[in-house]
């Protein structure tokens, strides 16, 4: 059998108290702040909603370590502005199962719908010489110059108008990262989410891919 000293029994035991107070901190009192605070799926659908709403600095407020999502045109082209929007109309978004925790980290699959910016790319191509007779005859004009950054501007506009009014959006299933921060879940941005929310996610197989598989196909026949 072994004795402790009065002393040595003293420091074990105080040692013994801060580790069950060091193990009741972490547990208990995070664990009362993040069963307050919304779950990751809701604040993911809050972020979304806001950005349809164009509120972006209510939509920089999910975001963490300071990152933004406002758009900032740089291209002195009205067309950005009218994409971000396009964008932003025909964005939804669906959580896939449960947010999945790990301490003060948590991760959450959502299925985003946006605006195929490949398949707009694709059909533009396809589709501008008549967008571009379309211009000139509404401006009584013989021809079009593509120096004309405002005439070009208009005409991919009009065209992005056309191909939204019909076209079917993208869907991309994605991993979102949140940490726990400022008693809520915040989301950890990245190229993929903002590609997805923007144009759709490349990765999934866009509309372009599905095309020349079709072509590949075809040509093989």
């Amino acid at each position: 059998m072994i004795f402790l000293s009065k002393r040595t029994r003293i420091v074990v035991s105080s040692l013994f108290c801060l580790l069950i107070l060091l193990v009741l901190s972490r547990c208990n009192y995070p664990t009362t702040i993040v069963a307050s605070a919304d779950s990751p799926d809701v604040a993911f659908a809050d972020f979304i909603s806001a950005l349809k709403e164009k509120d972006f600095d209510k939509a920089d407020s999910f975001l963490a370590n300071g990152a933004t999502i406002t758009p900032v045109n740089e291209t002195n082209y009205g067309f950005f502005d009218d994409y971000v929007d396009t964008s932003l109309k025909m964005l939804s978004c669906q959580s896939i199962g449960e947010p999945v925790y790990d301490g003060s980290k948590a991760t959450l699959d959502v299925r985003l719908s946006s605006l195929n910016k490949s398949g707009f790319v694709m059909w533009t191509k396809d589709n501008i010489s008549r967008i571009e007779h379309d211009y000139m005859v509404e401006q009584d004009l013989k021809e079009f110059d593509k120096d004309d950054r405002e005439a070009v501007d208009q005409v991919m506009s009009m065209a992005l108008e056309e191909y939204a009014k019909d076209s079917e959006s993208l869907v991309s299933d994605i991993k979102v990262d949140f940490v726990f921060s400022k008693r809520q879940w915040k989301i950890v941005g990245n190229d993929e989410l903002i590609v997805s929310i923007f144009g759709g996610n490349d990765n999934n197989g866009n509309a372009e891919k599905e095309s020349e598989k079709e072509s590949e196909k075809e040509s093989g026949e």
